[in-house]
């Protein structure tokens, strides 16, 4: 399994946690406390901080992300090697709704069969894509996403990276 592989197995395991609470509850907490958040505080960010995290701790890696718990500061944290205006799976979407409010999430596929779509996986959201929900879900977005800055590739700062064992 590919670093990539790895990064969407892990989000995807992650689909179905929910809130207990507002922005609260075990596993968002968990989520929260490797960015030094506290419950009820956004966690969009926190949520995929959290993945990048554990996927490069599981294959003794550096992470090759800048952690942060604001989605806009994983833009602006971001490598210049690492960001872009095309999507691809393993890339974190940043979304930038103004006043410093923004949204992220991870880039599960780029729609082929559908052009103009992509399926992610993102935190703090719900069903109908608002930006303070109650979990983590599968969500598609139509391109363009409004709002959008760019895509973060953590994977572009890694050389070869050990596959992970199914």
């Amino acid at each position: 399994m590919t670093y990539v592989e790895a990064v969407l197995d892990f989000a995807g395991g992650e689909v179905g946690v929910r809130e207990v609470g507002r922005n609260a509850g075990p596993r968002v907490e968990e989520y929260q406390a490797v960015v030094h958040l506290r419950p009820g505080d956004a966690w969009c960010a926190a949520l995929v901080s959290f993945v990048f995290l554990r996927v490069a701790e599981r294959l003794g890696i550096p992470c090759p992300l800048n952690l942060s718990g604001g989605a806009l500061h994983l833009w602006e944290g971001a490598p210049r090697e690492q960001r872009t205006q095309t999507p691809e799976p393993g890339a974190i979407f940043v979304i930038d709704h103004g006043h410093g409010l923004g949204h992220v999430g991870i880039v599960e596929h780029v729609n082929v069969g559908a052009p103009g779509e992509l399926d992610t996986i993102e935190g703090n959201t719900d069903g109908s894509g608002g930006r303070e929900g109650d979990g983590v879900y599968r969500r598609i977005r139509k391109l363009p996403i409004a709002g959008l800055v760019g895509y973060v590739v953590p994977s572009r700062s890694l050389g070869a990276v050990p596959e992970e064992k199914a």
